[in-house]
């Protein structure tokens, strides 16, 4: 609106200029008649001795007062008085007036050329000025045009032009062009096609997507589809999944509850406890502790096994990243049972039988490298320089079952367990002779624990299974 009153006041300053040009042009020429017309009138009788009154003609001719000259002051005239003659209506012929006025012998030379210069510019001005308003009024109707065309698109399609169109920035203007328009229409497009899809997604649980598709190719035969509506429908779909959203999260903490309570139930599967079973010698056979292990400058293992072949295998094995025979309970076919500790190895002197439940216990100590071993809560045998000064380092993986040549795998069948387990125990220090005795009679120790044994504190794979069912489970548990 800016621009057009620009142009509106440029044409109306333009316009004034020429019109001032041409009064000043008349009130020149005006100015020096009227020098000549200072001579009083009283009558109308000529002052020259010839003047006579004549008749006009037919042809409606005129009485010359004198030359343009005279009136200009280029020459002393003599007429005191002017004679006028009245013609009669309908005798008057422009064309002789136009024929005087082109005749040059009436007038000077000099008054002839400034005439003929006054008068062109005059037209040249007339015509710039004419070129100007056609200019000017064309630009009006263009930009009429353009605002119409924006409050239509701003009345239809103003949220979507702010949300999705670059032509809705402020830098943009207030004026809808049709590269805007075409970004409209193909916005409209996009969301009809997010609203579609949205409804094929939602068919099972959000309104009948036939009832959406009639109304869409009804809504196109008869009339195109409205941002209002879009809108609309596009709410409606958003407060749906809204409500799907909520309906989902509920349903979600109603099935953590029952994991949770599953969880706190899995604790209870095995009233009597239970026992990890490997029934043949593989090297996929095998169960891990969940447990983190930390730093260990002293141990002691405990643990109720009863084997079903000859030797025991590896009940037990932990392995860090740079060693995986950092801590190994093991037993070959026909080889003693070993303690070994950072790869340094001590012989166990334990008599272990097939078929039956053992109790079995080892412990170890950085100072000296110190080691017990225990079987029946009985020592069977000690001694020393055992990885002296080693630290039990943290962050490994502790396997029931197999033996690890590398962290968390590297099985090896000859050296797996053919048995069950049970009652897996781990402590920070070094238990008394009389503990191990009140392990051995089924009495738990809770102080120094570094795991204990639970139902959802082992995981099993490879075919190893928990059955219900252990040594203990007929005994008096007490605590020390």
């Amino acid at each position: 609106l800016k621009f057009i009153v620009i142009i509106l006041a440029a044409g109306m300053v333009a316009f004034i200029g020429a019109v001032i040009c041409i009064i000043a042009a008349v009130h020149t020429g005006s100015s020096k008649a009227a020098a000549a017309q200072q001579q009083p009138a009283t009558d109308n009788h000529s002052l020259y001795p010839d003047a006579v009154a004549q008749t006009p003609a037919v042809g409606g001719s005129v009485a010359r007062a004198g030359s343009l000259g005279a009136l200009h002051g280029s020459e002393t005239p003599d007429l005191a008085r002017l004679i006028c003659t009245p013609i009669p209506a309908g005798e008057c012929n422009p064309k002789n007036f136009r024929q005087q006025s082109d005749d040059q012998s009436l007038y000077a030379g000099e008054d002839w050329g400034y005439l003929r210069t006054t008068a062109e510019e005059l037209r040249q001005t007339v015509l710039q000025q004419k070129d100007q308003i056609l200019s000017d009024q064309r630009t009006i109707r263009e930009l009429t045009g353009k605002l119409s065309e924006s409050e239509e698109g701003l009345r239809f399609g103003a949220r979507m032009m702010v949300r999705d169109s670059p032509a809705s920035a402020p830098d943009s203007g207030h004026y809808l062009t049709a590269r805007a328009v075409d970004e409209l229409e193909q916005a409209i497009t996009q969301l009809k096609d997010r609203i579609e899809k949205l409804e094929v997604r939602r068919s099972g649980i959000s309104d009948s997507p036939e009832r959406l598709a009639d109304h869409g190719h009804k809504s196109g035969a008869d009339n195109p589809w409205r941002m209002e509506d879009l809108e609309g429908e596009l709410e409606r779909k958003l407060e749906l999944l809204e409500k799907e959203r909520k309906a989902l999260r509920l349903e979600t903490e109603k099935h953590k509850e029952k994991i949770d309570h599953g969880i706190s139930m899995s604790q209870h599967l095995f009233p009597e406890g239970y026992r990890l079973s490997f029934p043949t010698r593989t090297n996929y056979m095998y169960a891990v502790m969940k447990h983190s292990v930390p730093k260990l400058r002293a141990f002691t293992v405990c643990l109720w096994l009863r084997s079903t072949d000859v030797g025991i295998g590896t009940p037990l094995s932990y392995a860090v990243p740079e060693q995986a025979n950092e801590v190994v309970l093991m037993q070959g076919m026909h080889t003693p049972a070993e303690l070994l500790v950072n790869d340094k190895v001590a012989q166990l002197p334990l008599n272990l039988s097939r078929g039956s439940w053992q109790h079995i216990c080892v412990s170890w100590n950085h100072k000296g490298g110190a080691w017990q071993a225990y079987q029946g809560g009985k020592l069977r045998g000690e001694g020393h320089a055992l990885a002296t000064g080693h630290h039990v380092r943290p962050g490994g993986v502790l396997v029931l079952g197999q033996e690890q040549d590398s962290l968390g795998g590297g099985f090896d069948s000859s050296q797996a367990m053919v048995g069950e387990l049970s009652q897996v125990g781990l402590w920070d220090r070094v238990l008394s002779s009389n503990q191990v005795a009140s392990l051995s009679r089924c009495s738990k120790i809770t102080q120094g624990s570094v795991f204990t044994w639970t139902e959802n504190g082992v995981g099993v794979f490879g075919g190893a299974t928990k059955e219900p069912g252990e040594p203990c489970s007929k005994h008096s548990r007490s605590s020390q």
